[in-house]
């Protein structure tokens, strides 16, 4: 339904309602000046006030000198939602501003895609938004939000069970969105319309209790002003320190980061691969503790949300308490000795790299017994027959298994269980079942490396066989 204000000519809560969003900006922030900004805007009160601040306070002739365009969108779920838009497109064709109009029907987009139409329709009127901006430059969108829309927001975040970063509500500058109204009240903005005289449109299906944000603003709310009539302005303010502290536990959250990272190295498709000082991240408080890990899942770009159950899985791994792997959105968290590896998990089947004995000749060495027998050119293993009777073998490893045991010269001077050689060469425990062995009869020669040349002799034996490992082509 559309109405227009009274035009008021004394002004007076004109001037106060600019003040009040005038202090509140030098509290909180704005954009840059000059800066391409695209108005959201439904036709509602709301938004049509904040069009008309916009132009009159912020436009190109005002110090601010802000380029202004209007986007809006007919969701096609009420009869009056086309003359809404037109009524828009008339008001910022008065500015000589640029129109962008979208026309889509929720109703159906819901069925489709399975979402609510709450859902659907805000992700539809974002990707819209996002687009025009990338197509005509425009820098940042703004949007009508204001202090009851910010006591909703905290409100549904506590329902839902959120943390500390939920509870700041919304942020007057996050990321491409601006909300320069956060700092005045729903009648602050309804005071502003009517004496600018401006149109507007009342949707009637916010006076319906049918989504659970018109729930709290028509039922919960009211209840809660019994209590203490100021509720929308204590919840804002609960917002403000919250989210103080969390700007504060932020920057500490990043600086201990820097401290505690021993390795950070990405891979050629930047997927990040990092070492942590183990007993200095279980040392840390609960606060920071909670927030490095919500840090550190961020890098991966994970876009999943990282629990309190995550929380304290992880705090079992990293001290111990529990197996010492934890994976969580294919990142792999893996508690190995005095650090923490951290890096995306990649599930390799064992027979994509396999490994080939080539050139495989048996020979008998004459030469003396304190140095071993010469390879050939392309040779890079040698290995005394008597361990390995038919040959080497590539393979994994299996139970039972025993390495030999060499000096830096490649002479034999004892066994070991591979198992135990294993955990001595810090070798992570999901990582073991994927590696290849050189090996002879129920002996374990060495792990497979074709670029280096492997040489095991034993001063007792005369008998060798020489060859080759390399990779199928």
């Amino acid at each position: 339904m559309a109405m227009t204000g009274s035009n008021s000519t004394d002004g007076k809560f004109k001037s106060i309602f600019e003040a009040k969003v005038a202090a509140f900006e030098k509290k909180r922030g704005m954009v840059p000046g000059g800066s391409k900004v695209l108005v959201a805007c439904s036709g509602g009160p709301d938004s049509m006030a904040l069009l008309h601040w916009l132009i009159t306070n912020k436009g190109l002739e005002t110090e601010s000198a802000l380029s202004i365009g209007v986007a809006c969108v007919d969701h096609s779920l009420r009869p009056e939602s086309k003359a809404e838009l037109r009524m828009v497109k008339q008001y910022a064709a008065d500015y000589g501003l640029a129109f962008y109009p979208l026309v889509i029907d929720a109703g159906v987009e819901a069925k489709a895609s399975g979402e609510s139409v709450e859902t659907v329709s805000r992700r539809l009127r974002y990707e819209f938004f996002r687009k025009i901006c990338r197509s005509e430059g425009y820098e940042y969108i703004v949007t009508a939000h204001h202090e009851n829309d910010q006591a909703e927001t905290i409100l549904a975040h506590l329902i839902r069970g959120s943390g500390t970063a939920g509870l700041q509500g919304m942020q007057v500058l996050a990321g491409d969105i601006w909300r320069p109204f956060l700092g005045v009240t729903k009648n602050d903005i309804l005071g502003y319309v009517k004496e600018s005289g401006l149109p507007f449109a009342l949707d009637a299906t916010n006076d319906e209790p049918i989504y659970m944000r018109n729930r709290l603003r028509l039922e919960v709310l009211p209840l809660l002003q019994q209590f203490n009539p100021n509720i929308v302005a204590v919840l804002a303010r609960l917002g403000e320190h919250v989210s103080a502290d969390e700007t504060y536990l932020t920057a500490e959250t990043e600086r201990r980061f820097n401290e505690l990272c021993s390795v950070f190295k990405k891979a050629a498709d930047g997927t990040p691969y990092l070492e942590l000082k183990r007993h200095e991240v279980a040392s840390l408080p609960d606060a920071l503790f909670y927030r490095l890990w919500r840090y550190i899942f961020g890098l991966f770009d994970t876009g999943n949300t990282f629990s309190s159950a995550h929380v304290e899985e992880l705090r079992q791994v990293i001290k111990g308490q529990k197996r010492k792997l934890f994976m969580c959105s294919q990142v792999k968290v893996a508690a190995q000795y005095d650090i923490i590896q951290i890096g995306r998990l990649v599930v390799t089947d064992l027979i994509t790299h396999r490994f080939q004995v080539t050139g495989l000749r048996a020979l008998s060495w004459s030469g003396p017994a304190e140095e071993p027998m010469p390879l050939q050119t392309g040779e890079n293993l040698l290995i005394p027959r008597y361990l390995a009777p038919k040959g080497p073998v590539i393979r994994h490893r299996q139970p039972g298994d025993r390495i030999v045991l060499r000096r830096r010269d490649g002479r034999i001077w004892g066994h070991k269980k591979l198992k135990d050689w294993l955990i001595d060469c810090k070798v992570a425990t999901e990582e073991r079942d994927a590696l290849w062995f050189v090996c002879g009869d129920k002996v374990v020669f060495q792990t497979v490396k074709p670029q280096t040349t492997t040489i095991v002799w034993d001063e007792q034996t005369t008998e060798y066989w020489a060859c080759s490992i390399e990779e199928e082509k």
